[in-house]
């Protein structure tokens, strides 16, 4: 599957949980919580540090904004 296609399929809550624990500055434990991340875009991985793109920024937004 595509990274386009994977991001069209839309974000799950799981992975809105881990965006929102890298923001706070908390690791992920598992790796198998970042891979989906990782595939659809919304970080990227430098060494074992999660970095949160610009994607993956907008899908926090996009939440915040929802929860107003």
């Amino acid at each position: 599957m595509r990274q386009d296609d994977l991001i069209l399929e839309g974000v799950n809550a799981s992975e809105v949980a881990s965006l929102k624990a890298l923001d706070k500055g908390d690791t992920l434990a598992a790796r198998r919580d970042i891979v989906p991340l990782q595939a659809k875009g919304l970080v990227d991985l430098f060494g074992d540090e999660a970095i949160i793109t610009l994607t993956g920024r907008t899908v926090l937004e996009r939440q915040a904004a929802r929860l107003r």
